[in-house]
């Protein structure tokens, strides 16, 4: 069959579709039915995808610009660690590598009680993530007696810059639990999970705390490429001294980027399914108008139309009602990219609830990440399923004859 079509056969294709009498409001009916199933198909799934695109692209720039990729450990003392971070700065692969000491413990303030993970950086030695944070909101480094708590854990245990607060230690076979005061210097946000328990001290006073003789729990190091953690981690234990051991950032949160991996292919799944639901509407809103106008199809055959250009015409009816939901269906999308972040966050003011709670997710806002290619594969995938929808039709109407339909 020819795939050239005549403008006599577009003519007719496009006329079924902008004919404003239709006698019959069924096929209007599912006519309306099967582009707007496409313009909500489209749109939500380039929506969710973008969604779970940027979800993807905030675990990679910022949950992993704040979480070490490789933690070098060592459980015996290294009072030698100043030359071993000295020969692995300029290790290939590496970033960046910074010492650190940390504690697990709780924080008290009259009578309210949060688990607290306290870290200690050195001063010029701050991991780039935490140093450009705290830049941008305006902070420093904090001093001994100071401590810098993220503003949830201030929200929750009601305290504000430069009060005090108690923090407790829990003690070891070799050493008491301890109660440890400090001021209040301000308070952080990362806008992750990590805001629910993260305070930064002085590597000084925590590696003190902890009773660590060299000073320090270990080292933090990022890398260029965060999914060559355990390879790299491998590489760098033969240049460290025995006892070092490491852990990476796919046992601490691998979980996170496989579910989010998980989320994003079965999303996108089920709403193409939906795409493919819409699409195959078009084979009913053919077939309806296929017997609705099966006596127009006569005549058009008795005035000379072959049965391949009745089939081009109603080509051209499914592919034009395509082409129509398929475009509204992109620019709807497009548009819920850009302003669904803003809508979550007005629904959240009218509603009072908060949506994103890093207790439960990863971050406290909606990313969007919204690339040309998914707009392509979606629209492209949509194309084609509704044009395969309209080959059956099409054939159905090419086969009535003219002298049974007329005869009466």
């Amino acid at each position: 069959m020819r795939l050239v079509f005549k403008p006599i056969e577009v003519f007719i294709g496009l006329r079924y579709i902008l004919s404003r009498a239709q006698p019959n409001h069924l096929v209007s009916f599912i006519s309306a039915l099967a582009i707007t199933g496409l313009v909500l198909g489209v749109g939500l799934l380039i929506v969710v995808m973008s969604v779970m695109n940027g979800f993807e692209r905030e675990l990679r720039e910022r949950i992993l610009n704040l979480v070490p990729h490789i933690v070098l450990i060592n459980q015996q003392i290294d009072a030698d660690w100043h030359n071993d971070i000295a020969a692995l700065d300029d290790f290939a692969k590496v970033q960046e590598i910074t010492p650190y000491a940390e504690l697990q413990g709780l924080i008290h303030v009259r009578g309210n009680t949060q688990p607290l993970r306290l870290i200690g950086f050195a001063d010029g030695r701050v991991p780039k993530g935490f140093a450009s944070m705290l830049s941008e909101q305006s902070l420093g480094l904090p001093g001994v007696g100071e401590i810098l708590l993220s503003g949830t854990l201030m929200e929750r245990l009601q305290v504000s810059q430069g009060q005090s607060v108690r923090l407790v230690f829990p003690g070891s076979k070799t050493s008491k639990t301890q109660v440890k005061r400090f001021t209040v210097k301000g308070a952080f946000a990362t806008h992750t999970e990590l805001d629910q328990v993260l305070a930064i001290g002085s590597l000084q006073q925590v590696g003190s705390i902890a009773g660590f003789d060299s000073g320090i729990s270990g080292f933090r190091v990022q890398l260029d490429d965060p999914f060559e953690a355990r390879n790299v981690g491998y590489q760098l234990l033969e240049n460290l001294p025995y006892g070092y051991g490491f852990r990476d950032w796919f046992q601490t949160h691998g979980n996170l980027y496989q579910a989010i991996q998980l989320s994003r292919n079965m999303v996108g799944l089920l709403i193409f399914m939906i795409v493919a639901i819409a699409a195959f509407n078009v084979v009913s809103m053919l077939m309806m108008s296929v017997l609705d106008k099966r006596r127009d199809i006569a005549i058009l055959q008795t005035l000379g139309l072959s049965r391949g250009s009745i089939v081009q015409v109603f080509l051209v009816q499914g592919l034009a009602i395509g082409a129509l939901g398929i475009t509204s269906g992109v620019l709807l999308g497009v548009a819920g990219c850009l302003w669904v972040a803003d809508l979550i966050g007005w629904i959240e003011q009218l509603s009072g609830r908060v949506f994103l709670d890093t207790a439960v997710y990863p971050i406290d806002y909606v990313p969007v990440d919204m690339r040309g290619g998914d707009i392509l594969l979606i629209a492209s995938v949509a194309a084609l399923l509704n044009g395969l929808a309209t080959v059956f039709p099409a054939i159905r109407a090419s086969r009535i004859a003219p002298a049974k339909e007329l005869r009466y």
